[in-house]
């Protein structure tokens, strides 16, 4: 099988089928932002995410589009209120809804999304109570994950274990929804489904602290948005985070309170902070933790059947570790 090219038939398949759900009615003061949301395209990571895993117990994938189009809704449904709080002007090079139309349709346009997220879920399954279960769950979390992340931005003392704890919500918490969602449409066994969420579980702590890597070092054409704007927001990332514990010299640890005490820093000290990165082996020791995430997301599947979507989902682990691209 050629992986790359089973994911673009399965991105495009939960893609037609997702916006097939959505109608162009009124009110479209509702439903274009909404159309607008979802259209704006992207890796599809979650959807395509559920379709493997139902793949990889047994069943044909496409069983598994409902819930591949319902957490992509409940993903976007995320980003449009994140990018709220965030004041944050664009989204995959395109406006974000509350900078295109204003921050009361953009708030109200998150809430239809979700609303139709699970009305999309609304099918005839032997595991319809448990689909329903872990769907509610992943909402929760990922609600819970990003009011820790705005409380951190508050506070002068998150340790690293409250920021695995963060992200375990935040993000990880929306790629083992997907991955135990597929399993339940196949009827998978508990000790798959076990395997699948530590597998979505490390996979999603090594895609969130590349993120945080990747916002200091990336080419800005390629990451599509300015690099350094974590320190500029003063985000409590593991990069700031593993720095802060280190014996820094007086004047960097000055720069470091500095950032502590207002919340940030202005863009021209960004160049400063990643000497600082550099210069006390952050950078090393963070691309070693993502390295182990990913390597342990393949291991959790040892207890996976061994088939050709199984197989896909290591590729897909190896596809997202920058460092094996």
């Amino acid at each position: 099988m050629n992986f790359k090219n089973k994911y673009q038939e399965m991105l495009i398949a939960a893609e037609t089928f997702m916006m097939e759900q959505v109608p162009e009615k009124e009110p479209m003061y509702l439903y274009e932002p909404f159309r607008y949301v979802i259209s704006a395209g992207g890796k599809r990571i979650r959807p395509v995410l559920a379709l493997i895993c139902a793949a990889a117990c047994g069943t044909d994938w496409r069983n598994a589009l409902p819930v591949a189009a319902a957490i992509e809704i409940l993903h976007n449904f995320t980003l449009v209120h994140d990018d709220i709080m965030d004041n944050s002007p664009f989204r995959r090079g395109r406006e974000t809804v509350h900078k295109k139309w204003d921050e009361a349709r953009a708030i109200l346009t998150g809430d239809i999304m979700i609303a139709w997220a699970y009305k999309i879920l609304q099918f005839k399954h032997p595991r319809y109570a448990e689909i329903i279960s872990v769907f509610t769950k992943g909402l929760v979390d990922v609600n819970e994950g990003q009011g820790y992340d705005m409380l951190f931005n508050e506070k002068n003392d998150t340790a690293y274990d409250d920021y695995l704890m963060m992200i375990k919500k935040k993000t990880s918490a929306l790629l083992i929804t997907p991955a135990l969602m597929g399993a339940h449409i196949a009827e998978a066994n508990l000790t798959k489904q076990m395997a699948l969420a530590g597998y979505a579980l490390d996979l999603g702590l090594a895609f969130q602290i590349q993120d945080d890597y990747l916002d200091m070092t990336a080419d800005e054409a390629e990451l599509g948005k300015k690099t350094g704007l974590d320190i500029v927001e003063g985000k409590k990332t593991c990069l700031i985070i593993k720095a802060n514990e280190k014996d820094l010299n007086a004047e960097d640890r000055k720069l470091m309170d500095r950032f502590y005490n207002e919340n940030g820093l202005p863009m021209e000290y960004v160049p400063q902070m990643s000497e600082i990165f550099q210069k006390y082996g952050v950078y090393d020791e963070i691309l070693e933790i993502i390295d182990n995430y990913f390597e342990g997301a393949k291991m959790d599947l040892d207890d996976m059947p061994k088939n050709e979507y199984t197989e896909m989902l290591g590729w897909l682990a190896d596809s997202l570790n920058k460092r094996k691209k």
